[in-house]
């Protein structure tokens, strides 16, 4: 008898959290064989290289949990871990388990308000323009779009930075965001960061001496480096297009010092982008626009701008035992003070195969291609030579995505 109810106590001490709380668990594994080839580029005594590695690509354990608290209002929790599944210090990670985006809110008919570490809405609309299964894997878009090359491949996706940040893919901490809900086929979010990466750390500023044409230097206030994006999508019900539209400011974060540009008192980059896709059938197409501008001011000769344009072109087709999916990018030369700097763009391929083994798990075949131009230095997150300038790069993938 003493047992029995011991049992029971055990036992109902285990289901009675369960009972209060809606709580699941889901996710993806995603593991790929990876080839990389790198060109030795236009840099004098450069080399060839080519290398073979685990890609860990997309994958992630997600817990959630829902809390009715009344009046159509629920309180929400999420918290994404990622999971590398090749080695601790994979790209975008400092461990084997890092967090991605997690955040507690509450959401209701007028929307949902959330608190946390987000993937602003800036960089989700490429997903959408992305057929590859991951934007941020080997041939997706991320690697020619949201970057002006430099070899910046997917750098500092966490938080702010106050100076050398020039990616427009961010996953920020300290962010407030809002959702709205659909009014008549349209959508928004907004996103902000907070002031809690504001130091006194200070940042060079550097000035040209008049009488002897040499380069100074002095230390000034670091700014209050933070993020604002925006984001509206018009998607009627049962409509077979989508067209989006986003815009982010980083303010202070300096992304021209990454392009080699000394740094000034103060700095503005922004990335726009616009798109659009139609479904027709099995096949869907996607087209997309980005412009990015880095600004800085008190920088050396005085005010500094470079810009760069970029164009997206993506089809997926859908069959009975999977997809077929492709893409082509094009990055036009910069402009630097309005001035366009040769052979800095960049032409980018990609092509793969999804074939279906059930519904959870599912083999992966991705080839993609960077033609580089002699100044330029766009690259695969995979490939070992990302930053030699005038550098292409071969990718190929054979994955295996398990899902739950």
């Amino acid at each position: 008898m003493k047992k029995s109810l011991i049992a029971v106590a055990v036992a109902s001490a285990f289901i009675a959290p369960a009972a209060m709380a809606d709580v699941t668990i889901s996710g993806a594994i995603n593991v790929a064989i990876q080839y990389g080839k790198s060109s030795a580029g236009s840099a004098p005594g450069a080399q060839s290289l080519s290398t073979n590695q685990l890609g860990a690509q997309y994958s992630h354990v997600d817990i959630e949990s829902v809390d009715d608290i009344g009046g159509g209002n629920k309180v929400i929790f999420h918290y994404q871990m990622n999971i590398a599944g090749d080695s601790p210090g994979a790209v975008g990670n400092t461990g084997a388990i890092t967090m991605r985006n997690s955040f507690l809110g509450i959401a209701g008919g007028w929307g949902a308000f959330k608190m946390g570490s987000n993937e602003n809405v800036y960089e989700r609309f490429m997903y959408t323009a992305d057929p590859l299964d991951g934007a941020a894997g080997p041939a997706g878009n991320l690697n020619l779009l949201g970057t002006p090359g430099g070899g910046f491949i997917f750098e500092n996706q966490q938080g702010n930075c106050s100076a050398g940040c020039p990616d427009f893919y961010r996953r920020t901490q300290h962010t407030i965001w809002y959702e709205s809900p659909k009014f008549a086929g349209f959508d928004f979010e907004i996103d902000y960061t907070l002031s809690a990466f504001k130091s006194n750390a200070g940042t060079p500023t550097f000035a040209i001496d008049p009488a002897t044409g040499a380069i100074t230097s002095s230390t000034a206030a670091a700014g209050n480096p933070h993020i604002l994006s925006i984001g509206g999508k018009f998607a009627p019900e049962g409509a077979p297009f989508y067209i989006d539209l986003a815009y982010e400011q980083h303010t202070d974060m300096f992304g021209l010092t990454a392009l080699g540009v000394p740094g000034g008192s103060g700095s503005k980059d922004t990335g726009i982008q616009v798109g659009g896709g139609w479904q027709l059938g099995d096949l869907g197409l996607h087209l997309r626009y980005e412009q990015l501008k880095y600004q800085t001011t008190g920088g050396v000769g005085g005010d500094n701008e470079y810009k760069r344009n970029a164009y997206w072109f993506a089809v997926k087709y859908n069959l009975p035992s999977g997809y077929v999916g492709a893409e082509i990018g094009v990055a036009q030369n910069g402009t630097g003070n309005g001035n366009t700097i040769d052979d800095t763009g960049a032409r980018m391929f990609g092509i793969g195969y999804f074939h279906n083994l059930s519904k959870q798990s599912q083999l992966q075949f991705i080839y993609g291609r960077m033609d580089n131009k002699d100044n330029a230095s766009y690259g695969f997150a995979g490939t070992p030579n990302g930053a030699a300038p005038g550098s292409d790069h071969d990718v190929f993938s054979v994955g295996l995505k398990h899902t739950f």
